[in-house]
């Protein structure tokens, strides 16, 4: 008798159509914001050659998400969850097409390049509670870590093809190419999200109340849980002091390693060749997966390797520790989100991923701190301060919550 083979878990999610569409929508979303992410840096720097307008730009370009997140998962939880992923993605369109006429017409400047960038960051601060959300609801529970571990996926393959793509086409084209790139993914995401229909919908019908007590019972939902409050806590630390590297990588990249474009779109691809080996992992397991222990692992070796980073000098060597790097970003972004929504209550998941999205959206401060840091002792030196202060502050959140009895939840069977 010839012996089954085990498929990996995510092959049964990736069976079903409107889930397919969903990552394919997330998949061209993700791709257009790490193209911008390259494009922003680097032009910012161009056009100012200052390591703090770099960050004052990621700031704008990253603010709606702190500001507008707990609000985005209000609108969540309220509005057909498919009219808002058309709508972000139109949105992404439109404001694609604005950049590529501002840089082809000549008036391609440093402020308007920010304040449509700031438009981006409304988009993203309502893609992502509705997005998660949307999965939730096509998956359920008992799927829903492996579910998001392809969404991981779906995130570092947009996050190794985008820079790459983005350095080239600054490289070799223009600004107003990549912008231009930009605005036909979101196109074609827009055309896929068309056949979502009404699969990703409002999950549940509740009695109405007011914007400001959904936002309240959401924060106090979410603060009471211990595991919740531990996991948003560390996002924020996480995003305040270890993620604004990755907007510093334009000036790491001309300022330590003496690279152009395309090796500045190298490192960035470098770290999302690691988060995706990460996912697909995390994604293939069956069985029981320990949710926080991966996920402390995870917040606790991310600062170490960048500091580590830091030092480098050698570009194949910082290709390489990017990979790794990656990896523990990976385990971060899945089990954090993973986490709060099978802690969240059913009628206050979308608020719970806003209040996430708020937490997430908090990098900007980080990153106009950095920009600050990295203009006064350099970028490198800035980057390995952040770096010791991310791991010191953490680890007691973190050790706690991995000791924490852990409730056994599984991947799919």
């Amino acid at each position: 008798m010839t012996p089954t083979v085990a498929r990996p878990a995510f092959t049964e999610i990736l069976r079903e159509s409107a889930y397919r569409r969903l990552w394919l929508s997330g998949l061209c979303v993700n791709t257009a914001r790490w193209m911008d992410l390259v494009v922003l840096g680097w032009l910012a720097l161009q056009l100012t050659g200052s390591p703090f307008m770099v960050g004052l730009a990621a700031f704008a370009r990253s603010a709606p998400m702190m500001l507008l997140g707990p609000f985005a998962g209000i609108v969540a939880d309220r509005l057909h969850r498919g009219r808002v992923l058309l709508f972000t993605q139109s949105l992404g369109v439109t404001t694609g097409l604005a950049l590529t006429l501002l840089f082809v017409s000549g008036h391609g400047a440093y402020w308007p390049l920010v304040g449509l960038e700031a438009t981006f960051g409304v988009l993203w601060a309502l893609d992502f509670p509705a997005r998660r959300t949307a999965l939730y609801s096509l998956v359920g529970p008992s799927r829903v870590a492996t579910a998001i571990s392809l969404e991981t996926v779906s995130m570092q393959i947009a996050k190794m093809a985008g820079p790459v793509l983005a350095g080239l086409g600054l490289a070799r084209l223009s600004p107003a190419a990549c912008f231009g790139a930009m605005a036909t993914v979101y196109a074609v995401g827009l055309a896929v999200s068309l056949g979502l229909g009404s699969r990703v919908g409002r999950a549940t019908a509740h009695a109405p109340t007011s914007v400001t007590a959904s936002l309240g019972a959401g924060v106090r939902a979410a603060w009471q849980e211990p595991t919740v409050r531990a996991v948003l806590l560390i996002t924020v630390l996480m995003n305040v002091l270890l993620f604004p590297y990755q907007h510093m990588l334009a000036v790491f990249s001309r300022d330590v390693l003496r690279a152009g474009p395309e090796w500045l779109g190298a490192l960035v691809a470098a770290d999302g060749l690691g988060s995706l080996l990460g996912a697909l992992v995390i994604a293939s397991r069956r069985g029981f997966v320990a949710h926080r222990r991966l996920f402390v692992a995870a917040v606790l070796t991310a600062p170490l390797l960048l500091m580590a980073f830091t030092g480098a000098r050698s570009r194949w060597v910082c290709v390489v520790l990017l990979v790794v790097i990656g990896v523990a970003e990976s385990g971060f972004a899945t089990m954090q989100s993973t986490l709060v929504l099978l802690s969240a209550p059913e009628e206050r998941r979308g608020g719970a991923m806003g209040i996430l999205s708020a937490c997430i959206g908090t990098q900007p401060l980080g990153t106009l701190w950095l920009g600050f840091l990295a203009t006064g002792i350099g970028v490198a030196p800035a980057i390995a301060v952040n770096s010791l202060l991310a791991f010191l502050t953490i680890a007691p959140f973190a050790v706690p919550l991995a000791r924490r009895a852990p409730r056994r939840e599984s991947a799919p069977a």
